[in-house]
């Protein structure tokens, strides 16, 4: 049923190798699995670590990070969970905040590619944008008419479908917990997510890892001063 929602309302590129519909199938089966294990153990956020054992030997995790981030799948609305690839509990901890705060789903990404010329950044990270964030909205189906699933890149070998979009524009509060001498800081950012031309945003993309999930974003601090005190690649 997973994967037919998913097949209905998303693009799927089945390739024959890196995504077919039984790869899919175990991405799905992922999800469910960590939704178990979560009201088992009575889990309030998540992380998964996938490299190199489960992206080597078994999936990618990118399905079950994006759905557990969603306020919704196939079943219908949930409560969006928590979920940090990579277990970067710290960013999942900061996560969690935002999500009581914002009450709205989080996005998760690495600072991945500067654009100077526009003096954007392009917050990417396999499969851990939230689907909602593709149109922000509260109909499913909206959202991942924009969303591409393709086959997973070069760096993992196990397959599976990478979770791709570009995140809607709009007025963004961007921070992370770092830690500074072992203690915590909030390290806080204003910022707007922005879209342009198809082309644009194709070329922009392309320059970096184009199946991925993308966000163009343009923050409140130059960025000299961000590289020199961000305390983290997420």
């Amino acid at each position: 049923r997973g994967r037919e929602w998913l097949e209905r309302h998303a693009h799927v590129h089945y390739d024959g190798q890196k995504l077919t519909p039984e790869l899919l199938e175990r991405q799905v089966g992922s999800y469910l699995a960590m939704r178990s294990l979560i009201d088992e153990w009575n889990l309030d956020f998540t992380g998964i670590k996938g490299q190199p054992e489960l992206t080597q030997y078994f999936a990618t995790m990118d399905i079950a990070e994006a759905l557990l981030n969603d306020p919704y799948d196939w079943n219908g609305p949930k409560e969006p969970h928590v979920c940090a690839t990579e277990a970067d509990m710290d960013g999942a901890l900061t996560m969690q905040l935002f999500k009581h705060i914002a009450g709205t789903p989080v996005l998760f990404a690495d600072v991945r590619h500067y654009h100077g010329d526009r003096d954007i950044w392009d917050l990417c990270n396999s499969g851990q944008h939230a689907t909602w964030y593709a149109a922000r909205s509260d109909d499913p189906a909206e959202n991942l008419a924009r969303v591409h699933l393709y086959p997973e890149v070069f760096f993992f070998p196990a397959g599976g479908a990478s979770v791709h979009h570009l995140a809607a524009p709009g007025e963004m509060t961007l921070g992370r917990l770092t830690r500074e001498n072992g203690r915590y800081r909030m390290q806080l950012m204003l910022g707007a997510f922005e879209t342009y031309e198809d082309d644009v945003n194709q070329r922009l993309m392309a320059q970096s890892t184009p199946e991925w999930p993308h966000a163009f974003a343009r923050l409140d601090a130059p960025a000299d001063v961000f590289l020199s005190r961000f305390g983290a690649n997420h």
